[in-house]
């Protein structure tokens, strides 16, 4: 009989120890899948974060491009200032010529709120310039009207401008003058 109650003590003493690994094994195994589970929390949030870095490196450098243009606007226009001495001619010419080597330095169609914002001038300011930087280099500086009165100031490059001068005529030009002058 002793050796009957030893075997079921040994028998149940193993089952015991089986469901005390069996318990072990569930918890690490719980506990690795929670570790895993916060991982990729921690990584989703990563991803996350970088997504906003790089959306606000994107602004600013944005940023940092027009505070660039408008610089070099205004240290044209001090520039200009300086050499010009008093008279509004003479600072008109110098806004003008500023506008030209922006338009050429970086080419595009310009609209009338774009270049008060790029020169820092008010809009009847901007648009005599407009009307001056035509005057001045009438080869490469482009001006049309588009919808609702909208102005657009336009940079051609010399073989555009070939182009453009063999296929239209001066009649054009004189139209928008006359609108121009009507406009200011």
């Amino acid at each position: 009989m002793f050796e009957e109650l030893l075997e079921l003590y040994k028998t149940k003493a193993e089952e015991i120890d089986r469901d005390r690994k069996e318990a072990q094994a569930m918890i690490m195994l719980v506990s690795a899948i929670d570790r895993m589970s916060k991982d990729l929390d921690s990584k989703k949030s990563d991803v996350e974060l970088l997504g906003r870095l790089i959306d606000q490196v994107d602004r600013l450098s944005k940023e940092v491009s027009d505070l660039k243009s408008q610089l070099r606007t205004r240290q044209a226009r001090s520039s200009a200032t300086a050499v010009s001495g008093p008279g509004e001619g003479r600072a008109l010419d110098n806004h003008a010529r500023s506008l030209i080597d922006i338009m050429a330095e970086k080419p595009g169609r310009y609209t009338t709120s774009e270049l008060v914002d790029i020169l820092g001038l008010n809009k009847t300011t901007v648009i005599s310039v407009m009307k001056r930087a035509l005057e001045l280099d009438p080869k490469h500086v482009k001006m049309s009207q588009g919808k609702r009165r909208k102005l657009y100031l336009a940079y051609v490059s010399d073989e555009d401008a070939q182009r453009a001068e063999s296929s239209s005529g001066a009649g054009e030009s004189d139209r928008m003058k006359l609108e121009l002058m009507a406009m200011t």
